[in-house]
């Protein structure tokens, strides 16, 4: 019996009608856990990562400094509500249509995304997605210490993690792989794989696809 296929999907702006990381940490201001210069920061940290130009280390500093300190449990308290209440409508269905289109197919469905995984966990939760990737989270004494564990799963990172992901689930060829994503800090796993889908893309990286003749699926953002 051959091994089902395995399909990877971004989060942000591919599934998501929005980035996750930017609306927890408007969140945060909103509820006054951070005050209102992050909100400033946050706008100029999704710029840079609009451009493939992030900061990776700056933003992840930036992005779990609310949490330092805390538990786990503690942190889920913050965003469990958030998942709720604003990803929750920032699900885009035609995409959802399309992992359940793909569960159905029986494929494996693997979702990576380059933000931190104590937001992407409980939202693959949501989305009924049991194999994640996201950028680990370093917790010391079971406290936060608000550091990400290399390598970050943006861009290079990304592919590398899901290297060792297909190496730990006997997944051996990336001439059968299928990933889709919005962006361009997502070329080198595009790249890699035999099924690049391009969804909605940025301009960067809808010009390389349409260069290159890969699939552009422009989902209406409803």
């Amino acid at each position: 019996m051959s091994k089902p296929s395995l399909v990877i999907f971004d989060l942000d702006n591919t599934i998501l009608n929005g980035d996750s990381d930017y609306a927890m940490v408007n969140y945060l201001v909103h509820t006054n856990i951070l005050d209102e210069s992050a909100a400033i920061q946050n706008q100029q940290f999704i710029e840079d990562y609009n451009r493939g130009e992030l900061d990776f280390d700056a933003y992840t500093s930036f992005a779990l400094s609310a949490y330092i300190g805390l538990t786990l449990e503690e942190i889920n308290q913050l965003i469990l509500p958030f998942v709720a209440k604003v990803i929750e409508p920032l699900i885009n269905i035609f995409a959802l249509k399309m992992i359940h289109d793909h569960g159905d197919q029986g494929d494996t469905i693997l979702l990576a995304s380059a933000t931190n995984e104590l937001i992407v966990r409980p939202i693959a939760q949501r989305l009924d997605i049991p194999n994640v990737i996201g950028t680990q989270v370093e917790f010391i004494n079971n406290q936060c210490s608000g550091a990400y564990i290399p390598p970050s799963a943006l861009g290079a990172g990304k592919l590398e993690l899901v290297t060792q992901w297909m190496a730990r689930n006997d997944y051996t060829e990336f001439e059968d792989v299928t990933f889709y994503s919005d962006s361009i800090n997502d070329l080198p796993l595009l790249e890699a794989v035999g099924h690049p889908k391009v969804v909605s893309p940025d301009p960067a990286l809808e010009k390389i696809a349409a260069a290159r003749g890969w699939t552009i699926i422009n989902l209406p953002r409803i």
